[in-house]
């Protein structure tokens, strides 16, 4: 049947582009290719992971092995219909495929073609750990944490099947010439995420989603910061440097930190080298929802040991003070909008200069900028809980200098000296700076020598006074791909 996709033509138009979020991992236990291969249907008999109950004695019998699924318990679950179990390392209604069958991985790469044949632009591979298990099904070492789960997370062969992937977009492209982008969510350390990436003899995903600044604390100090950024900097080359504060499974930082915390972190995040992934509501400074029990939808939990429910992270947009805060015109949404909507929406904050959105639209823009996008990087850290990176291209320095303890801070000229020329001129700052723009610090003028910084405060600086600050919003994920994309 026909399919009319006229809104890729639309996000075209306006210089964006539109990534689908790729699943490969499991199906649902309502897929037909599931009920067909319950009922050992060919071609969809092995279309999933079946083993034999394990037989302990005459009369009973247990699961195949010790796996067990992300949420806790066994991962796996009994077909009478069958009389076999099959493999769920999520949900029990959601059975993993089986990638060892030559059929399935044609047909997830139809998949990817069905998409790219109405205009996609890309995919942001879920889940990509699980994709394969090991063949010999054996039980894992007893123990908990990723480092025990030797047969059922990161196998060889996932690598490959993210580069055969690769190959399919590649050769997708080569016929219209536009370049599609493969990322992969994949939380293990930058080491094996930059195996994913390949290399240009074989290359892979060109953005391994690197999530370590998901978990910010304020136990983090500076000296921890500018680890786990050098960390991604050493690790990843520089074409896949990438940047993620939220997602949806995770705390918002509003929440895990502080309110005057979001601007502090969306200028970390914005300015370094590469890719900033921006989850929607963060410009905003959206929090977690304090569910009821009753409002909850997601059964799980957040995985992986955690207890925590991932719907408080997962809140609507908050677009204006209608009711509903403009996201629906159902009398309820899926879950509930934030309390505050009436004053901290999208239209109240456009109004406000000082604002969350306003100071992330400045920000957005000079990300744009040539400096930043091409300069180069170095981080220090100034001071227990003040840290500092600069971005320098020819003549001109940007500086991004955040505070990020709870007590003001004190940073004079002998703190920065050897790091940044002077003058100095404030060109952005967060809402409860003590500085304003266009401020000169960091100067032989004797007043101007040093600064204080209010507890989680931030200033990014600039060596040229008159740089220019406009409004205007774009979506960093997706502004920046061009210069990215192998």
């Amino acid at each position: 049947m026909p399919y009319n996709f006229s809104f890729s033509n639309q996000i075209s138009d306006a210089g964006m582009k539109l990534l689908l979020d790729y699943v490969p991992n499991h199906t649902s236990d309502q897929c037909e290719w599931f009920k067909l291969s319950e009922q050992r249907v060919d071609p969809y008999t092995d279309y999933y992971i079946w083993r034999d109950a394990k037989r302990i004695n005459d009369t009973h019998t247990t699961v195949p092995n010790n796996w067990i699924n992300i949420f806790g318990g066994t991962a796996w679950r009994w077909s009478e219909k069958r009389k076999q179990y099959f493999l769920h390392q999520f949900a029990p209604q959601q059975p993993d495929l089986n990638f060892r069958n030559p059929k399935v991985k044609k047909e997830m790469e139809d998949v990817l073609l069905f998409w790219l044949d109405l205009g996609i632009d890309g995919f942001r591979v879920d889940a990509v750990p699980w994709l394969y298990e090991a063949e010999h099904f054996m039980d894992e070492p007893p123990g908990k944490g990723w480092h025990n789960r030797i047969y059922t997370i990161e196998q060889p062969e996932n690598v490959e099947l993210v580069r055969e992937w690769r190959a399919v977009l590649d050769e997708y492209s080569r016929k219209d010439g536009h370049k599609r982008l493969l990322a992969i969510e994949d939380y293990s350390p930058p080491p094996k995420l930059v195996e994913y990436i390949g290399n240009e003899t074989h290359p892979g995903s060109q953005i391994a989603f690197f999530f370590y600044l998901t978990f910010v604390r304020n136990e983090w100090n500076a000296t921890i910061v500018d680890r786990v950024v050098r960390w991604a900097a050493k690790s990843f080359p520089r074409r896949a440097y990438n940047w993620v504060l939220d997602n949806h499974d995770n705390s918002r930082t509003r929440t895990r930190l502080s309110d005057e915390s979001v601007d502090v972190w969306n200028m970390f995040m914005l300015l370094l080298p590469g890719l900033t992934s921006v989850y929607c509501g963060t410009e905003l400074g959206l929090e977690d929802l304090n569910l009821r029990k009753d409002q909850q939808k997601d059964p799980l939990n957040g995985g992986n040991g955690r207890t925590d429910r991932r719907d408080s992270y997962r809140g609507p947009m908050i677009w204006d003070d209608t009711e509903n805060a403009g996201f629906t015109t159902s009398k309820y949404p899926w879950l509930p909008v934030q309390p505050s909507y009436w004053r901290w929406n999208v239209k109240a904050q456009q109004q406000d200069p000082n604002s969350h959105l306003n100071t992330f639209k400045r920000l957005a823009t000079l990300k744009k900028s040539p400096i930043i996008t091409h300069g180069d990087f170095e981080t220090h850290v100034i001071s227990t809980w003040v840290y500092m990176y600069t971005r320098s291209l020819e003549d001109d320095t940007i500086a991004v200098l955040i505070n990020i303890g709870s007590e003001t801070e004190e940073i004079c000229v002998k703190n920065v000296g050897c790091a940044l020329p002077s003058p100095m001129f404030v060109h952005i700052r967060s809402a409860n700076s003590i500085v304003n723009i266009g401020d000169t610090v960091f100067s032989h003028e004797k007043s101007k020598r040093c600064i204080h910084m209010r507890p989680h405060s931030g200033v990014v600086l600039s060596t040229s006074k008159g740089v220019s600050v406009t409004y205007s919003m774009f979506i960093i994920l997706l502004a920046v791909l061009s210069k990215l994309i192998l």
